[in-house]
């Protein structure tokens, strides 16, 4: 696609890994004129990349950081992603204790299944106090432009 003008660059993270502009594309201008466009050195169409690259060049102005309205909806975004991803490990880990202990309860238990419990228990208590530490993330002093993230457990 042809670029005919962009303008207004704002960074979209603190990481300045892709930012926003107010573009026109020459296929474009007469159906949808001028439009908001992501662009990132990692985009898949090579307008996108040249949009990036462009635009860091500082050929469309200075760049502006992002709001912290942008920051925030990003760094919830990510954060609700691992939040996910911990209450989904933390399902799978009570399921396998809970089979564990039926085996204990109906004396069925192996050595390997009672060594297999206070594993299982340690996991489960770190992917909960990083559950909690993840739902804390908003309460950091320097949020939404700082955050010290949790450490995700092995």
């Amino acid at each position: 696609m042809k670029v005919l003008s962009a303008r207004q660059p704002r960074w979209n993270d603190v990481e300045h890994t892709s930012l926003n502009l107010l573009v026109t594309f020459e296929e474009s201008k007469d159906t949808l004129g001028e439009m908001p466009f992501t662009a990132s050195p990692k985009d898949p169409e090579s307008h996108g990349r040249e949009l990036f690259e462009r635009a860091t060049a500082l050929e469309y102005g200075d760049i502006a950081e992002p709001s912290d309205e942008t920051l925030k909806n990003t760094q919830r975004m990510k954060c609700s992603g691992l939040s996910a991803l911990a209450s989904s490990t933390i399902t799978k880990l009570q399921g396998d204790l809970s089979t564990l202990q039926d085996s204990i309860a109906l004396e069925m238990a192996t050595e390997e299944e009672l060594a297999q419990v206070p594993v299982v228990q340690a996991q489960l208590d770190l992917w909960r106090k990083y559950r909690v530490l993840l739902s804390r993330v908003e309460t950091q002093a320097a949020f939404p432009r700082t955050i010290d993230w949790p450490q995700q457990p092995d």
